[in-house]
């Protein structure tokens, strides 16, 4: 391709990305928008708190590629020191009184850091309202995650904890520059089984919802697309989920009353801050605080972080 061509095709590209409006790139939520067609988006995710003095990190790596105006398919990988390898050798015990009990001291595990999932999932639009200034997107998404590691909590997710499929529906509103969105989704984990140790866990059902703000405040005029910027976030994460049952040659095991185990409910409220960067380098940095409830697979307060690319094929 010759140098202007190519200089023609990435202004094009760029004017596409721009008018995903960037409010619309929600750093903890997806929205109904989707890639521009023949674009890639790299984004790497990073998560970490502290829990009984162990810094506990997870690190997620996607790839979307936009189909056409409509699909978009995605690929991630993602790492963490959340897992055992496998259960250990004491997680069922025999207690005081003699009966089988699953092991419930939550404090000071130190997992060993390693590979944790396959993720793929599709992300289609299928309305679109478009007005001056304004528009309402609709998508429904799929996520099938492959998981190579035991959960022993409760709550489900489709970033790596579980082997699991799950699926929803993504609405967003865009007002000049604020975009409202609202995602409603259902999570259907598959049981962890391990062979030598006969012992099963299983999962109940998910369901996620969320509630996301974004909000331009710059630049106050577009001049040119290597303006930088800036958007903040207000996101309200929620879920609820059954809890699990665990069982060893197809007995039920004693779980007590752990709160990891049981079922629960709760939504988080993540503030955030975006920078996007000629057009197509995006940097998002916010935190996770508890709002009602709480959730029992990690604590608070949490930070993320993430770097998103996208390159115009």
């Amino acid at each position: 391709m010759q140098p202007l061509k190519k200089i023609v095709v990435f202004i094009i590209a760029s004017c596409v990305f721009i008018n995903l409006k960037a409010q619309e790139l929600y750093p903890n939520s997806e929205p109904a928008s989707i890639n521009p067609k023949n674009t890639l988006g790299i984004r790497l995710m990073n998560e970490a708190y502290n829990k009984d003095k162990i810094t506990k990190t997870w690190h997620g790596a996607m790839f979307m590629y936009g189909i056409n105006s409509k699909l978009m398919v995605s690929a991630m990988f993602t790492t963490s020191n959340h897992h055992y390898k496998k259960l250990p050798s004491n997680f069922i015990h025999t207690d005081t009184n003699q009966v089988e009990v699953v092991q419930t001291n939550q404090a000071a595990k130190k997992y060993d850091y390693g590979f944790e999932s396959i993720n793929l999932g599709f992300r289609y639009r299928f309305l679109n309202l478009d007005g001056d200034h304004k528009h309402f997107r609709m998508s429904l998404y799929s996520n099938g995650v492959y998981a190579f590691q035991p959960h022993d909590e409760a709550e489900t997710t489709l970033m790596g904890d579980n082997k699991a499929i799950g699926g929803g529906v993504i609405s967003t509103l865009l007002i000049k520059k604020l975009a409202v969105s609202f995602t409603g989704g259902i999570i259907k984990p598959f049981a962890y089984k391990e062979n030598a140790s006969n012992v099963s866990i299983n999962y109940g059902n998910a369901y996620n919802y969320s509630l996301s703000f974004g909000y331009l405040v710059y630049p106050f005029k577009y001049k040119n697309f290597n303006q930088t910027n800036i958007n903040l976030y207000a996101e309200f994460l929620g879920k609820s989920y059954n809890g699990i049952s665990i069982t060893k040659n197809e007995k039920d095991i004693v779980t007590h009353h752990n709160n990891a185990f049981i079922a629960g409910n709760y939504v988080e409220f993540r503030p955030a801050i975006q920078f996007i960067i000629k057009s197509n380098l995006r940097l998002d940095f916010s935190t996770a605080l508890p709002l009602v409830n709480r959730s029992y697979i990690r604590s608070y307060p949490m930070y993320l972080v993430n770097i998103q690319y996208y390159l115009f094929l």
